[in-house]
């Protein structure tokens, strides 16, 4: 049989997925993507995990993907559809799928391979101690691999050498006061402390540890009082979760995939081992040490309804701990904190897609943000506490990015590098504004009519807004002129802007070691926490870049003090 390639279409969560099969004399060769518009951290892992069993097993009957099991089942259907139409049938090998039960004997064991369960492990297998991270997915990352790589350097050696003379403007108190301030005074000091007391060591840390490469941040935000954020240069939290763990794995820590925790065994109310389940084996770990760093539970709250905003997180992020955690009787607070964010596209009915990057370049710009009445509703410039405040404010909970052609190039150029696919926005502006999300284009009265938008309200806040930029000066809302840039042109963008959540800000109480804690308020023998799961440290409302710097210090204090009381027993 000659070469042939065999054309493939599957339904993926944001879209039609094409792919080609490469086949040589009755033979699958290689699988190569053509066109996707899922989330590229995800979709990578989870494509080329499949696509090594199929080569490897000459088979399209081969185990979805945990994690991923709808998108990577539809992927399969589809290419056995491919085959079975062009009449090809490779000789399929046989691949043991009998079910195995492994015993593990560790020093410290870690639920979670986010960013707080990567560094914890890291932190324990640079004291020498023997490390397994047990990861629920077919792929490594968590929540971490939605956001970008973006955390603050206060106090490390880094940020000296990145802001010189300006990193001695900062420190561990003023980015305490920044968080106080922030979160209005709802953050729980001890934790907050951890925080900026370890934030430093741990990025020096896992730079070194990893050899990693930062350098400022592209967008320093304004709820931080000076720059401090940092990132790394593909500002990707994919490159930073596959670096850390390559190097992880490669100085001798183990990670296991699709290794769902379902049992907690302890005796008198101390873990001692666990229990993981997966496709084709179990898996029984006998620990010194437990760092529960297994993010939030966002989707389980979206699933139940328990909110309406709409969710753009993990459908990953089920809160299993709190069933395998219940005999331990654990102590937690303000388990229905969200961290809300203004800037979103709902992609498909309660579920939504960042723009936060491109939405505060604009804002940067110039663009101004107004309501279908066709008034602006905020100063532009504030903290996204305020825009996501006057958005709730709004009947419809809706807001609206008006941007000529120069803001709307920058804007569009940032989507396309943080979740977006060119066909996805097309897709969108095809919609005509006839639903969400609204992305239009036209004159000022097209897009004003097509996105639902009193025209004349804002012909006349447009001429106003005009006139402030032109003078330097916001009588409405105070804007900075620095902010303030007069439109051209005769072309107009409309985006629409909906609140959105993913992280959850509450979670399990600990005590100042990062141990957790009972119902008594007392600490549980060997079991520490890390990260989302843990909550109180950023408040009701986290600044940008500090839910990964929680990740970061937490998981750094975790593993430091995991590793030391593995030396006690």
């Amino acid at each position: 049989m000659t070469k042939q390639t065999l054309q493939a279409e599957a339904n993926g969560r944001n879209g039609k997925i094409k792919f080609d099969i490469n086949i040589d004399n009755n033979e699958i060769k290689d699988i190569k993507v053509t066109k996707s518009s899922e989330t590229p951290a995800i979709f990578n892992q989870v494509f080329d995990k499949l696509k090594n069993s199929i080569i490897e097993e000459q088979s399209f009957d081969v185990d979805a993907v945990s994690g991923a099991t709808i998108m990577t089942s539809a992927l399969l259907d589809s290419g056995k559809n491919a085959l079975n139409q062009a009449g090809v049938t490779p000789v399929a090998k046989e691949s043991d799928k009998t079910h195995r039960e492994v015993n593990l004997d560790v020093d410290v064991a870690v639920i979670g391979s986010g960013a707080a369960g990567l560094i914890a492990a890291c932190r324990a297998l640079s004291m020498g101690k023997n490390v397994v991270v047990l990861e629920k997915n077919g792929y490594l990352g968590g929540a971490t691999i939605l956001n970008g790589s973006n955390v603050v350097a206060t106090g490390s050696n880094l940020a000296q050498q990145l802001f010189g003379a300006e990193a001695q403007e900062d420190s561990s108190k003023r980015l305490f006061a920044d968080i106080t301030r922030e979160c209005r005074g709802t953050n729980y000091p001890e934790l907050s402390k951890i925080l900026v007391n370890n934030i430093g060591k741990a990025v020096d840390f896992i730079k070194e540890f990893a050899n990693l490469t930062y350098q400022k941040a592209e967008t320093q935000t304004i709820e931080h009082s000076v720059n401090r954020q940092v990132e790394m240069p593909s500002e990707s939290s994919y490159e930073l979760i596959k670096k850390i763990a390559t190097t992880f794995e490669e100085k001798g820590g183990k990670i296991l995939l699709d290794a769902r925790v379902e049992k907690i065994n302890s005796e008198n109310g101390v873990p001692i081992s666990l229990v993981a389940e997966g496709k084709h084996q179990t898996t029984n770990v006998k620990f010194k040490s437990l760092i529960l760093a297994a993010g939030g539970w966002g989707a389980k709250d979206f699933k139940e309804k328990r909110t309406s905003i709409p969710y753009y997180g993990p459908m990953t992020s089920t809160g299993d701990y709190f069933f395998f955690n219940k005999g331990l009787n654990l102590a937690s607070r303000n388990l229905d904190w969200y961290k809300v964010y203004p800037h979103g596209l709902e992609v498909e009915p309660g579920i939504a897609k960042l723009t936060t990057y491109s939405t505060k370049e604009a804002s940067d710009m110039g663009a101004i943000f107004i309501n279908r009445a066709g008034n602006r509703i905020v100063n532009e410039s504030d903290p996204y506490t305020h825009f996501r405040d006057a958005i709730a404010a709004q009947k419809d909970k809706i807001a609206f990015v008006l941007m000529d052609q120069r803001i709307w190039n920058r804007f569009y150029e940032l989507m396309l590098k943080y979740g977006f696919t060119a066909d996805e926005i097309s897709h969108y502006f095809a919609l005509d504004g006839k639903q969400s999300p609204i992305l239009v284009k036209g004159n000022l009265e097209t897009v004003a009519n097509k996105a639902g938008i009193n025209f004349e309200n804002l012909q006349h806040t447009l001429s106003n807004y005009q006139n402030y930029a032109k003078n330097g000066k916001d009588p409405e809302f105070g804007r900075e002129a620095r902010f303030m840039h007069q439109y051209s042109g005769d072309t107009y963008y409309i985006i629409e802007q909906k609140l959105r959540f993913c992280t959850t800000l509450g979670g399990y109480e600990t005590n100042g070691q990062m141990q957790l804690l009972n119902s008594d308020m007392k600490p549980v023998a060997n079991y520490y926490a890390a990260g989302e799961v843990i909550g109180g440290a950023n408040g009701h409302d986290s600044m940008p870049s500090m839910m990964n710097s929680w990740s970061y210090a937490s998981g750094f204090l975790a593993g430091t003090n995991a590793s030391d009381n593995c030396n006690n027993r």
